[in-house]
């Protein structure tokens, strides 16, 4: 009996042994992943506190299209010469390895530190330049930081990079410097703006007149322009001559706006812009028209919906040429198709270009656009005579001229000019029964100078169709 009871004291002993021991490994186990953490993190304090020591930082207020210079202290710690190669980040980040830049931008920010000729060695199959520096020698790397994004084109500031970095290493590869450069960006000056319109998914070809160059140093008389597109010309216009610069543009689609700068700088270096110019291209819908000169013709357009039913109305650039029915503001279903009447009556031949907007009347958001592109051409003058209108006094000439209605039963017409500015017609609708004839009344606006000009008279019916065109030569004596 003693022996059986000492029997199970041993086995209910041995019972909690086992989980003992895996406690005691998991434990172990731990204390080796704590202490691999603890030497991992203790390496990279290590190398993040030296890359802190290596760091030197620098702010720069940059602006669109201008050099902002800096000089940098390197020197080689080590008792023994060292090539150091030096490598940039940020390819708006770079290193002024020719001479006479490094001096020209010495001179520009007014900096008296020493320089060295020809200290660069750029590699063939490297962008990244070298220089050899004696055991404890310091010598100045100039940097030169140029952005040609603007603020306003790219993304927030959010999600942009402020800070490049310069690396200067020594012949086993790690870091003997570094250099930081935060970038802060800052508003720039627009000079000029400029606004096409232009068909979508076409090409826009433009050519831009720069002013006349004038007289300046060799070599300052450089034009460069920068567009979102990366493309760069040099041009060495000769004093007095104008030059262009030729915009090749890919097109959107409609209602798209794409904008962009170009930078025309003056100077040998292009370290400021002479100019800021800022583009805007309005890519539209395109319809050809083809009419007469005076002559009401209507023409189809379809409107296309959105996802939303919105209310919408249309507007023209020329509200004296262009009808739109509907006029005012209507509901254009989602996804659905509108029909659009547009009336054109041009009073100049030849070719023009006219604007039709769609606006979300609640939003004021851009629905569509259309470029009419018009192509008007000459009436047939049945009439033509000349008058005679003095020049000064501050006041108009009152002539008349008679029309005949060339159908047997009464006719409403309706005149037009296609210079309202110097010609207004007494009435300009008028009834006239078969036969009779009616006196219709001009009076041309005053000129201050003497001259000529030739005006068109369209006399249509009430539907806007042309019955006859006259033609007046007004001499200003």
């Amino acid at each position: 009996m003693n022996i059986h009871k000492q029997e199970m004291k041993t086995c209910c002993s041995s019972k909690p042994t086992l989980p003992r021991k895996q406690d005691r490994a998991q434990h172990s186990q731990d204390l080796r992943l704590i202490q691999a953490y603890r030497e991992r993190c203790k390496a990279e304090s290590i190398t993040s506190m030296l890359t802190q020591a290596l760091t030197t930082k620098h702010t720069l207020y940059a602006t669109l299209g201008t050099a902002e210079f800096l000089e940098f202290l390197l020197k080689n710690p080590f008792n023994v010469p060292q090539t150091i190669t030096i490598e940039c980040d940020d390819p708006e980040l770079s290193v002024v390895v020719k001479a006479e830049e490094w001096r020209y931008f010495k001179d520009l920010v007014k900096v008296c530190t020493p320089m060295e000729e020809e200290m660069f060695h750029l590699q063939e199959k490297s962008s990244a330049p070298q220089l050899y520096l004696r055991p404890k020698e310091s010598v100045y790397i100039p940097l030169k930081y140029q952005t040609f994004t603007s603020s306003s084109t790219s993304p927030p500031a959010s999600t942009r990079l402020g800070v490049s970095q310069v690396f200067f290493r020594a012949e086993d590869g790690q870091p003997l410097a570094i250099c930081q450069v935060n970038v802060e960006p800052t508003p720039h000056v627009v000079d000029q703006t400029f606004r096409f319109y232009h068909p979508e998914l076409t090409f826009l070809k433009k050519a831009i007149r720069l002013p006349p160059a004038t007289d300046s140093p060799p070599g300052a008389a450089h034009y460069q322009p920068h567009t979102h597109t990366h493309t760069r010309t040099h041009t060495h216009p000769d004093p007095g001559e104008p030059q262009d610069i030729y915009l090749k543009v890919p097109g959107s689609s409609s209602p798209q706006i794409r904008k962009f700068f170009i930078t025309v700088f003056t100077d040998p270096w292009l370290a400021s812009p002479a100019q800021t110019w800022q583009v805007y291209v309005h890519y539209l819908q395109r319809m050809d028209v083809v009419c007469v000169c005076g002559t009401l013709s209507w023409h189809s357009l379809i409107l296309r919906g959105t996802q939303t039913i919105r209310k919408v109305q249309c507007y023209t650039s020329h509200p004296l040429e262009l009808q739109v029915d509907p006029g005012g503001v209507f509901a254009l279903p989602a996804q659905g198709l509108q029909d659009l009447r547009l009336g054109v009556r041009a009073l100049r031949s030849g070719n023009s270009f006219r604007y039709l907007n769609v606006v979300d009347v609640d939003t004021r958001q851009l629905v569509t656009s259309w470029l009419l592109c018009i192509n008007c051409k000459q009436p047939l003058i049945s009439r033509a005579f000349e008058i005679q209108v003095p020049v000064g006094g501050g006041r108009g000439s009152n002539k008349k001229f008679s029309f005949t209605n060339p159908y047997p039963f009464s006719k409403g017409f309706r005149l037009y000019s296609d210079h309202p500015d110097l010609l207004q017609f007494n009435k300009e609708d008028f009834q006239i029964k078969g036969g009779e004839s009616y006196s219709i009344g001009l009076r041309f606006a005053p000129s201050q100078s003497p001259g000529t000009e030739e005006i068109l008279i369209f006399i249509n019916d009430l539907e806007d169709k042309n019955e006859e065109t006259y033609c007046v030569k007004v001499v200003y004596r």
